[in-house]
């Protein structure tokens, strides 16, 4: 913390009065908006909002990865008559549909290159309000390559698959509207086989796990169910031979969760044993993670953990999955994710610097408080010094249109910077109160970038809104969080001849309110304080962003008093508390125009005071 600049002890009969004039550091070329439009979907060929799906229930008879037949029963309602229910289907072969019970037609769409793949049913009448659609269909389902070369959706693994969604692949195995706008719940019974290659074999997903019963000799029915409104790609199912941890874990909330945990048999001793101790810190993560973020979102918890080649971990709900590594940072990441991306998340994919910059963000977060490394608020002050990355500036966190950058620097690097940007702004404790009223306020819903400034806005009592649009969307380094239009004032008293007490920081006020006290240096090389008079002094330093700034004059009154005793003045307390973190400096030029003209007060029977005022990649 900067402490507060002290109280300015007097020395003798003279008394020094100093007034600072403000010149505010003022972002260059044409004034920023303080909102941001919702982004366009970079997807806008999945998903539709002519429905919304209340309920997923999936009848799966699992023979082997490549052979599966399946029946999905779809409740979901309509605000406006439908003549066709577009879902989102990719490969297999659909053999019936029926709307309402009763047998309707369909047709399949398929374009790659557009992200598009439907399965277009056309009821035997219109549909309005509440109807349900159910699809039977079977075959080998595949993977889904996404635009930037990763892979998602039916993949296989050492000794079976795991289906993985995030952003659209879930359609490679459920008939859906598969879109993060769109949450349900969801019942997945599997039928599979007992045991392959002299092995059990197991079945996990999200949700609870409500029943494990034979179906005959040689085949287990599994059932799972997800009470919580999840969006498809968020959801998950594996199959294969797993070593299975089910126990409780008690929070210090009180709340008792179930814990189902599945490592595949074919790990190493090695890898087992890093995942074991990783287990043991889930429930230590979740209970910080509840100071900040408030209560756990999920039903239950655990992890999956297998080989899938896929090259990244995953925040599946509940339980998220590892590909072959694990480490307490990435374990971190996805837990957080069941706040910031299950329950709360973006709106389209578009978005999704929300849930990944967050996440991201609550890594350095995690390491400054319990392993006292690093200070989150400096990411933010990295960014925009002499070693940030310049090309981090070229594409804005929100605006981007292009699907291959969905994983992007923009979504983890930058969104982690205005998450910085924010606690830098209020202080942790503001910026806890925050993050707790956001996922409070939005959870188990979908939000955009204008969502997360409003609630900002109104927790603080400020308008951050160009401090973090600034940070979203600027094409080059933030000069300055908003404009400075003031400085606290501040006195001083001394004897003539002696150099006052000067104050080492100033307090800038923006636009949005009182910032954090800053450094100050003065220029007193050519001040003359040996006769009564004026001196007026410049002085610079940098704010809590760790931009420059400049005071157009501090200007000093020496004159000489009529009584010999000594007084004293004390500093003005600033209008808002300290906050515990000032930045390094940037190195950028300012630009600075002069904002306010000094105000005259009588202090002290003496004297005038003058107001200045990817989803997680791994590699």
């Amino acid at each position: 913390m900067t402490p507060l600049s002290p109280a300015f002890r007097a020395l003798s009969v003279t008394t020094v009065t100093i007034g600072i004039l403000a010149t505010a550091v003022v972002l260059p070329g044409a004034a920023v908006a303080d909102t941001i439009d919702p982004a366009a979907d970079i997807f806008p060929a999945v998903g539709t909002s002519d429905f919304d799906v209340e309920h997923y229930d999936v009848q799966m008879d699992y023979r082997a990865n490549d052979d599966i037949s399946v029946v999905t029963t779809i409740t979901a309602s309509a605000a406006a008559t439908l003549d066709t229910i577009r879902l989102d289907f990719e490969g297999l072969t659909v053999d019936t549909v029926t709307v309402d019970g009763v047998a309707a037609t369909f047709a399949r769409e398929d374009d790659n290159d557009a992200t598009l793949h439907k399965l277009v049913v056309t009821p035997a009448a219109p549909v309005s309000g509440d109807f349900t659609v159910a699809v039977e269909y079977h075959g080998a389902p595949g993977t889904h390559e996404d635009p930037d070369g990763s892979f998602e959706g039916w993949m296989p693994t050492s000794g079976g698959v795991v289906a993985l969604g995030q952003p659209v692949g879930t359609m490679t195995w459920l008939p859906s509207n598969n879109t993060p706008s769109d949450k349900a719940t969801y019942d997945i019974e599997v039928t599979a086989p007992t045991q392959t290659d002299a092995r059990d074999l197991s079945v996990a997903s999200s949700g609870d796990l409500v029943g494990q019963e034979p179906v005959d000799a040689d085949r287990t029915r599994w059932s799972w169910h997800v009470g919580t409104p999840l969006s498809t790609s968020m959801l998950v199912l594996a199959v294969g031979h797993y070593d299975i941890q089910n126990s409780t874990i008690t929070l210090a909330s009180g709340r008792v969760l179930p814990e189902w945990s599945f490592v595949t048999a074919d790990a190493s001793d090695e890898d087992k044993a890093l995942v074991a101790s990783m287990r043991g810190r889930i429930a230590s993560m979740l209970d910080w993670l509840e100071t900040k973020l408030g209560p756990y979102p999920g039903e239950s918890t655990g992890l999956i953990y297998d080989y899938a080649g896929v090259g990244y971990a995953l925040e599946t709900q509940d339980r998220p999955f590892f590909d072959g590594g694990i480490d307490e940072a990435t374990l971190l990441h996805e837990l957080t994710h069941m706040w910031l991306g299950n329950s709360v998340s973006p709106r389209t994919w578009s978005e999704i610097w929300l849930s990944e910059g967050g996440a991201s963000f609550f890594e350095s977060y995690y390491a400054w408080e319990v392993r006292e490394q690093g200070d989150p608020r400096d990411l933010a002050a990295e960014a925009i010094g002499p070693e940030g990355d310049p090309d981090i500036w070229e594409v804005p966190t929100v605006g981007w249109t292009d699907p291959a950058q969905l994983f992007g620097n923009q979504s983890y690097v930058r969104g982690s910077y205005v998450y910085s940007a924010l606690m830098n702004a209020v202080g942790p404790d503001g910026f806890d109160r925050i993050m707790r009223a956001w996922t409070k306020e939005h959870a188990t819903s979908s939000v955009v970038t204008e969502d997360f400034l409003a609630l900002a806005n109104e927790v603080s009592g400020r308008d951050l809104s160009r401090t973090l649009v600034q940070w979203i969307s600027s094409d080059t380094p933030p000069a300055v969080p908003e404009d400075i239009v003031s400085f606290e004032p501040l006195t001083a008293e001394t004897t003539v001849g002696t150099a006052p007490v000067l104050p080492t920081e100033v307090t800038p006020n923006y636009r949005s309110g009182p910032g954090s006290p800053a450094s100050v240096t003065w220029d007193t090389a050519d001040a003359d304080w040996s006769t009564p008079g004026t001196v007026t002094l410049t002085g610079a330093g940098t704010d809590f962003f760790g931009a420059p700034f400049t005071t157009a004059s501090l200007v000093v009154t020496v004159s000489a008093a009529a009584s010999p005793s000594p007084t004293e003045s004390a500093s003005p307390t600033p209008s808002s508390a300290a906050l515990p973190h000032t930045l390094s400096a940037t190195g950028a030029e300012p630009a600075t125009v002069p904002l306010i003209a000094a105000l005259s007060l009588l202090v002290g029977g003496a004297v005038v005071l003058v107001a200045a005022r990817r989803r997680r990649k791994v590699d």
